[in-house]
This record gives C-alpha cells, sequence and structure tokens, in this order.
C-alpha cells in the first residue's frame, strides 16, 4: 500500500511539473519525447469560460483531484505590495479532494489555444469539453480536433446561420451540445448530438425537433405553441419519428389560461394507461441527472412498442419522459444511484 501512495504521488508530481512550465511551445523535442513516455492514466481535458478562461484537468482514476490552469484578465487595480507574480501556484485541499491551480496572465485566444494543443500532446488525451467563446475558435476546433464529447457556444458568438451550419456539419459532438445563443434567424436543421441544451431557443424550429435523433432536449424559453407540442408528441406515437427520445423539457411562457393550454398540448391523446414503475431521474449526460417532479404525470400515452411517455407540468415547464415496457420499474426503496444507471 505504501509503495503504491508512492508510486500515485509520483505520478502527480510529474502531471504537476509539466503542467507548470508555461514555455511548452519552448519545450524541446526531447523534453516532449521524455513526458511522453510517463504512462499517464487517461486524462479529462476541458476548456471552461466563465469571466476568465480555465483549463481543467481530471484523472479518470482520480475524480477527486484536479488541477487548473487559470487565465486571469489584466486587473485594473493591483496593489503596490501585491503577494504574486505569474505565474504563481496554488493548492486547496478539502478532505479526499485536491484542487491545484496554476495562475497565468491571460494574453488572448492563441496562447490557451498552444496550451491546449501542447497538453493534449503530451497526455496523449483528447479535448472532452470546449466552450466556443469566439468565432474564431470554431476553426480552431474543427482543424484540431473536429470530434468531441461535448460543445458549449457561449453568448455572441454566432453571426449568421452559416456559422451554426459550419460547426454542426464539421464537428461531431457525440455527447451533448449547448447554446446561449440569441439568433435572429430561425433554424429547421436537425442538431446532431445526443443530448441538446438551447438556452432562449425560440430561433430552434418544430422541424429541426421533429428530424433529430437526440435522446435528450432541454428547450429553454421556446416559443413553440400548443399545437407543436401536441405535433411532438403526436410523432413520438406514430413511432416514426423521436424514436431515441428518453427526455424532454420545453420551457415556454404564454398568456393562455393553463388548462386551456394543456388541453390543447393533449388534444386526442387518451390517458389509457399508468406508469407507475417509471424511473424518477435520467442521466442527461456524464454524471448529470435530472430529477422528475414528484408529482404524478398529468398524462400518459403509449406506443406501438410498448413504450410509455409519462408528461409533467410544473411551473411553466412541460416534461415528457419516455421508459421502455422492457424496463425494470423502481422499487420504494431504490437509491438515486441505481436509478440513474
Amino acid at each position: 500500500m505504501v509503495i503504491a501512495h508512492r508510486l500515485s504521488t509520483i505520478r502527480s508530481a510529474n502531471l504537476i511539473y509539466v503542467i507548470k512550465d508555461r514555455k511548452f511551445s519552448l519545450l524541446s523535442k526531447r523534453s516532449k519525447a521524455i513526458a511522453k513516455r510517463i504512462r499517464w492514466d487517461p486524462i479529462d481535458i476541458r476548456w471552461a469560460s466563465g469571466e476568465e478562461q480555465q483549463i481543467c484537468l481530471k484523472l479518470s482514476t482520480d475524480p477527486g483531484l484536479e488541477w487548473i490552469i487559470h487565465y486571469e484578465k489584466k486587473r485594473k487595480f493591483i496593489p503596490i505590495h501585491c503577494p504574486w507574480k505569474y505565474p504563481y501556484f496554488q493548492s486547496n485541499l478539502l478532505g479526499p479532494n485536491a484542487l491545484h491551480v496554476l495562475c497565468l496572465k491571460d494574453n488572448g485566444i492563441e496562447d490557451i489555444t498552444q496550451m491546449m494543443e501542447h497538453i493534449c500532446e503530451v497526455f496523449r488525451s483528447p479535448i472532452c469539453e470546449m466552450h466556443i467563446i469566439e468565432e474564431s475558435l470554431i476553426e480552431w476546433i474543427i482543424k484540431f480536433q473536429p470530434i468531441i464529447r461535448h460543445v458549449f457556444v457561449r453568448e455572441n458568438v454566432l453571426t449568421s446561420v452559416e456559422s451554426l451550419d459550419r460547426i454542426l456539419e464539421n464537428l461531431e459532438v457525440t455527447e451533448s451540445f449547448w447554446s446561449k445563443y440569441h439568433a435572429c434567424f430561425q433554424y429547421k436543421e436537425p442538431i446532431p448530438s445526443r443530448s441538446i441544451t438551447i438556452y432562449n431557443s425560440y430561433w430552434l424550429t418544430l422541424p429541426s425537433i421533429l428530424n433529430g435523433n437526440n435522446s435528450i432536449t432541454f428547450l429553454y424559453d421556446s416559443k413553440l405553441t400548443p399545437t407543436d407540442i401536441n405535433t411532438i408528441l403526436k410523432e413520438w406515437q406514430s413511432g416514426f419519428k423521436l424514436r431515441n427520445l428518453e427526455f424532454m423539457a420545453i420551457e415556454v411562457f404564454t398568456l393562455l389560461d393553463i388548462h386551456r393550454y394543456s388541453n390543447e398540448v393533449l388534444n386526442n391523446l387518451p390517458n389509457i394507461v399508468e406508469n407507475n414503475g417509471r424511473p424518477m431521474t435520467v442521466k442527461t449526460h456524464d454524471d448529470n441527472i435530472w430529477t422528475l417532479p414528484e408529482g404524478p404525470p398529468v398524462h400518459n400515452i403509449i406506443r406501438s412498442d410498448g413504450t410509455i411517455l409519462s408528461i409533467f407540468r410544473h411551473d411553466d415547464v412541460i416534461v415528457a419522459r419516455g421508459v421502455s415496457d422492457s424496463e425494470e420499474p423502481l422499487d420504494d426503496g431504490s437509491s438515486s444511484s441505481d436509478a440513474s444507471t
């Protein structure tokens, strides 16, 4: 056990040593060759964005251990006796979890993309998640890694429908696609990803949804009408479209009376089955778990293959969850972790 612990410590130290050298581009070929000989465990590499940019690294074998390369923007007010100079390194230990942060000065997108390229090369791991914060990154990620698990398109990135097409036609997003884009057009093509989360989704049209093969769909601030949602439910029931659908949540705002709205949504959809054994959680992507409303569904509809769709209404969100009749019902003693598998 002691030997294993020491080996783990050495490997962690190697990882810190490599990422602390911010001059990746100046490393000799021999230095890179030596680094590549280290038998790294698979590393989860993510480009996260907020007010400032971060490159996040995690070992798949030790999820409680995380390294972050944090790019700090130029500060307007710096104390005369500033306690740090770039680069500087910080570590935080929280019980079994450890967070190591290398802080660098943000000199622009090019520095960050170069760092990402060197990290992927040295650790022989692909980018897992990419936040596209400006339009120039579209071409970079398409060229550098055209297949990726997660993509998040930030606000004000896409300037036209051509920009969106450029991403969807040339970047294969295998797991989840997020967008906070404020569009000034209507988009009719499907978004090819297992899970999609669209904020300000008024630009996403009914044909885009019906012609997609998405399993998980979140639409916020949607302009879909009650008739549109009724069409989605009927197309799912017919079995020709939306066959992969597991979960859908649509946020809508309406001036209609809620009962009238519900009647239009459920028009000509008889409620003739029960779905008491449905799971109460759904795995949207990776470790993210969505918990369904606790109350009973307002409606259940069944497809010819025996799959039951339960429809919930809470606040201003209409939620649908499909479950095959082949799934085992959850008994009252099932835990959240069991329900999410």
